[in-house]
């Protein structure tokens, strides 16, 4: 679901709105069983934002810079 909104935001170049991260983000919480707590939230973001900051890197790293992902 995430994905899903993910790769719909690469392909329009239109960033989602918070209700929409925070919509899908529920639902897939709910797909998995996973009951949502403010400290479980930020966990995942947490991680999520760590992963996003090394792809970034990766591509800093390999030439591609960062206006190829825009």
């Amino acid at each position: 679901m995430l994905a899903s909104l993910a790769i719909s935001s690469l392909q329009s170049g239109i960033a989602p709105t918070n209700e929409q991260v925070a919509h899908h983000f529920e639902l897939s919480c709910e797909r998995v069983g996973l009951v949502v707590t403010l400290e479980s939230a930020t966990r995942i973001f947490n991680c999520i934002a760590r992963e996003i900051h090394k792809a970034q890197s990766v591509l800093e790293f390999i030439g591609r810079g960062t206006d190829q992902m825009q």
